[in-house]
């Protein structure tokens, strides 16, 4: 798994992939995202060995395999190459916050017999903390941009005033409708304003202006939002960039009350 980060902390683009091929105890292969140009670290790391080297080993991959999400995708997934090299197992840092992808390239593994497993928590953490442009996605300090999932019930996030300053704030991104091109961000009641007029943060020289506080705010893009829980000392802005199939982008600014 150590080594696995070691590979993954060598790519200098973002999603941060490491990769690592071991049999018996014994490191056979190793590969990182970048290594070579266009090639995900898996198959990196599958490619430098033969059948025989590759029949019953385990993979530790710091994210989650990749399963194939576009029709007439002509090169095989990871998920795929696994399977059919002969890994008996693979070990995985984390899911993949890609809503396309999340837990579906877990789910093929399991399907077709590949044993699942998962690296430690406080390795979890390190390759969250490391592997994404954005940093950990339920975590937001100062201010600064993020690209989500939003699936199932929601997404979760606390968003702390700065490195040195813990004071939280909670919220909650749910309900996105990509082909509306809406998307709802919770809070507590009251805690949540639209910023009606306003197109940049530059524009808002005073948040609490905005009128009809709510607990939550339906965003298009472009939108922004005020969100100021009644006990709260400061208040967070946020724009709504891009809305995606599963994903959403967005910029968020910190303001002291």
């Amino acid at each position: 798994m150590k080594i696995a980060i070691e590979e993954h902390l060598k790519c200098s683009e973002f999603p941060r992939v490491g990769a690592v091929i071991a049999k018996n105890g014994i490191l056979l292969s190793t590969g990182h995202r970048g290594e070579r140009k266009g090639i995900h670290a898996e198959r990196i790391a599958i490619e430098k060995l033969n059948k025989e080297d590759l029949q019953d080993s385990t993979i530790y991959t710091t994210l989650e395999p990749c399963v194939t999400i576009q029709p007439g995708q002509t090169k095989e997934c990871c998920a795929d190459l696994i399977i059919k090299s002969g890994i008996r197992e693979a070990i995985i840092g984390v899911l993949d916050p890609n809503g396309t992808i999340y837990s579906e390239g877990f789910r093929k593994l399991l399907e077709n017999k590949v044993s699942v497993g998962f690296f430690n928590r406080n390795l979890r953490k390190a390759v969250e903390e490391e592997t994404f442009e954005y940093g950990d996605i339920h975590k937001l300090i100062g201010p600064g941009k993020s690209r989500i999932p939003v699936v199932h019930s929601g997404t979760h996030l606390d968003v702390q005033f700065s490195e040195t300053d813990t004071r939280t704030i909670s919220i909650r991104w749910n309900t996105l409708q990509s082909q509306h091109g809406i998307v709802d961000l919770h809070s507590e009641n009251g805690a949540v304003r639209i910023a009606s007029g306003a197109t940049n943060f530059s524009d808002i020289t005073d948040p609490m202006v905005f009128r009809f506080p709510s607990h939550y705010a339906r965003l298009s893009k472009g939108m922004i939002a005020i969100v100021k829980p009644n006990n709260a000392t400061f208040c967070v802005l946020f724009k709504l960039l891009e809305l995606f199939d599963n994903d959403i982008l967005f910029q968020w600014e910190i303001r002291n009350d």
